[in-house]
């Protein structure tokens, strides 16, 4: 087992060997060709980016990894590197989840420590490595890497997933598997929506139909934010820029939901899918003063059971101890954000004014 850390000059190359090893993987959507081409179109020609190839001379590349990390020791005091993110605030608010090393089902045991330990000792000029959403298995391997090299290790957030179970309630559909008052409250809502006419669900398709759900989709989320006194995430435009991209360049793996009552939309869904599990990534309610309606349960349950009649196994919630989350679907893994330190100046100066300011994690996913 042979490891290489190199700087990414030929993103397309990079992107073609990442492909085929995710078609040999179980990975999640956030390590897909789709995702990982985005992020790397979004980092600006200033930061590059570090690789991580993990080879044997029988089986080739069957580990991979890219990470935000600049050649240069002095060009910045923020000496930090990120996996499977740019590096920038304004970029890596896209929030990836689900982080980790792309492993091919083949890889041998110790691929994913491999890559992790090829990080931290092919970048020694890096102060602190970040490592946002770690699924499990990652979380033990850095766990692991930093013992080995005496580095300093902060949990900074944990998170439980949420998803649902599309076989669970059979025949009878996806509400079967709710408890009785969720289904009573969804059901009470529908006939309150019915009264202004029929619900129609609908998964807009084509460029322009997907734009119309875009722009209902900014405009409700945006009336939520502002009701909060805050701003959404539409707002900035580095987040609206990467998932433009994404939308217009992979529209297989990007699905909208629409929900209307008559002619009136009450709720739109942003949602990724891929293989057999759709995830939901951001959404846009109207939400009025009458307490009887629930536009979120109601769009998330009839999504839900559209994604099961055209035969998808799961409806991921992701990431994000929430109320609605708990009701609709099953607690999942855990997801750690990681900060990974050496035991220097620099990082203590760092820390010291990181806790003056914003906490690492304090950018999340806006839903």
């Amino acid at each position: 087992m042979r490891t290489d850390l190199s700087f990414m000059e030929e993103p397309m190359a990079f992107l073609d060997e990442w492909r085929r090893l995710y078609g040999q993987s179980d990975s999640r959507f956030f390590l897909s060709p789709a995702w990982a081409e985005a992020v790397i179109a979004s980092a600006p020609k200033r930061k590059k980016l570090a690789t991580v190839r993990v080879f044997d001379d029988l089986r080739g590349v069957y580990a991979m990894a890219f990470a935000s990390a600049s050649p240069n020791p002095f060009a910045s005091l923020m000496r930090a590197a990120r996996l499977q993110e740019t590096g920038v605030e304004a970029v890596d608010r896209v929030y990836i989840e689900y982080n980790d090393i792309l492993v091919a089902r083949s890889a041998p045991d110790g691929a994913r420590d491999a890559a992790v330990s090829a990080l931290f000792d092919g970048l020694p000029e890096t102060d602190e490595f970040v490592f946002r959403n770690a699924t499990p298995n990652l979380t033990a391997c850095v766990e692991r890497a930093a013992d080995a090299r005496n580095l300093e290790i902060a949990f900074v957030k944990r998170q439980p997933t949420f998803a649902i179970d599309l076989a669970k309630g059979g025949d009878k559909g996806v509400m079967a598997s709710f408890s009785s008052s969720l289904r009573s409250k969804i059901r009470r809502s529908i006939r309150r929506y019915e009264e202004r006419g029929a619900l129609s669900l609908k998964r807009p398709e084509g460029g322009a139909e997907k734009a119309v759900a875009w722009t209902e989709l900014m405009r409700l989320h945006a009336q939520t934010w502002s009701r909060r006194g805050k701003r959404g995430v539409f707002n900035e435009r580095a987040f609206c820029a990467f998932h433009e991209r994404l939308i217009e360049r992979y529209p297989e793996n990007v699905d909208f939901v629409r929900l209307a009552a008559g002619d009136e939309t009450i709720g739109v869904l942003y949602n990724f899918i891929e293989r057999d599990r759709a995830y939901n990534y951001q959404s846009g309610f109207k939400y009025e003063a009458d307490n009887q309606l629930a536009p979120g349960f109601v769009c998330h349950a009839l999504a839900a059971e559209a994604y099961r009649t055209a035969g998808f196994l799961v409806y991921d919630l992701m990431g994000g101890d929430s109320d609605y989350k708990r009701r609709l679907g099953e607690e999942g893994e855990m997801l750690t954000t990681i900060a990974v330190s050496r035991r220097n100046l620099r990082s203590q100066m760092r820390s010291a004014l990181k806790s003056a300011t914003t906490p690492r994690d304090a950018k999340k996913r806006q839903t």
